[in-house]
């Protein structure tokens, strides 16, 4: 599930720290050095060569490796509704990820072979709501709804859809401040899976904050002035795929699912007020991947996969709201 914490679509950030005359050193500056929200962003995400041994009772097992793991993904949000109390953002998305493979034990091996003339992709399309409530508390939800698939088509159209969703009620403990709880649905562990969630959030200085949406991801923010992010982030990730043409003899439906914890080192820069630029260096340390029939979990799986942990290199152009128009928009409520 591509989720993000609510601190990302909501307009309650200054661009520009303003004293206040205050004893509070929490409200001294109305907001901190903070990252405005992107509305668009073109990636692409490239792995260390790694190896993988697959294990299966239907076609016996086989050893390769990976020698490219190439990413590219593109993103775009929009505003539905931006009032005082409530905001909506729609949000579309694609993801295409090609493999190679080489030192194969067995070259005809079906799965190898399958993922070289095939790439995995995802098209995504995402809501995200936040609404205030009476003293200080929100309901924040998050819905998304993507076809994945590695050849997307009207065919088998309900195996490729896959739902996930998030519902967090919290507070606001300060301007600063926020904590809350709630549950979420999807495949982060790379079978459908309800888990309950914990948010803090918190920019404790004029330069440093943190958000944890545990037990999916951790972030710690240093931001030195509003045109410079440095982020170190734990992420935990996870996606199912249909599989449209038979990976085995006599299996017409079939699924390769994922999961994986992601540690990352992202720095953010600004080239010009709206465009910037990122750059991300990560660890990838897998923890599920098979190959299973539709609604069985991976102790049922036809083939399982063995994946070394591996470096990663990313960079990315994104676009956020102009300054002025910005202060506009939080400020007209």
């Amino acid at each position: 599930m591509a989720f993000c914490l609510l601190a990302n679509y909501t307009y309650c950030q200054q661009d520009e720290p303003i004293t206040i005359p205050s004893k509070d050193p929490i409200i001294k500056a109305s907001n901190r050095f903070k990252p405005r929200p992107k509305f668009f962003e073109l990636g692409f995400e490239s792995f260390d060569n790694f190896k993988v041994a697959a294990t299966s009772d239907v076609v016996g097992d086989s050893k390769a490796r990976v020698a490219q793991n190439l990413t590219r993904g593109i993103k775009l949000k929009f505003p539905l509704i931006l009032k005082s109390e409530t905001n909506l953002f729609g949000g579309v998305g694609y993801r295409h990820e090609q493999f190679k493979f080489d030192q194969k034990t067995d070259p005809d091996y079906p799965l190898f072979e399958r993922f070289e003339d095939k790439s995995l992709k995802r098209l995504s399309f995402n809501l995200y709501l936040k609404k205030d409530l009476l003293k200080s508390k929100f309901v924040f939800a998050y819905i998304n709804s993507s076809l994945n698939s590695d050849k997307p088509q009207l065919r088998n159209f309900t195996d490729q859809l896959k739902l996930s969703f998030a519902l967090l009620y919290g507070k606001n403990l300060n301007p600063h401040k926020q904590f809350g709880g709630g549950i979420s649905f999807g495949y982060d562990f790379g079978q459908p899976v309800i888990f309950p969630l914990i948010l803090f959030s918190n920019d404790f200085s004029l330069h440093w904050g943190y958000e944890f949406l545990l037990p999916k991801s951790m972030k710690l923010r240093y931001s030195p002035t509003n045109q410079n992010h440095v982020i170190l982030s734990t992420e935990l990730q996870g996606a199912s795929y249909h599989l449209q043409d038979s990976l085995f003899a006599g299996f017409e439906r079939l699924e390769f699912r994922r999961s994986s914890v992601r540690i990352t080192l992202t720095y953010e820069r600004e080239l010009h007020d709206w465009f910037w630029l990122g750059f991300t260096v990560g660890y990838r340390e897998p923890i599920n991947i098979f190959v299973s029939e539709p609604g069985n979990s991976r102790t049922d799986a036809l083939l399982t996969i063995n994946a070394k942990s591996a470096l990663y290199y990313g960079i990315y152009i994104f676009c956020v709201p102009p300054v002025k128009m910005y202060k506009k928009a939080k400020s007209s409520g």
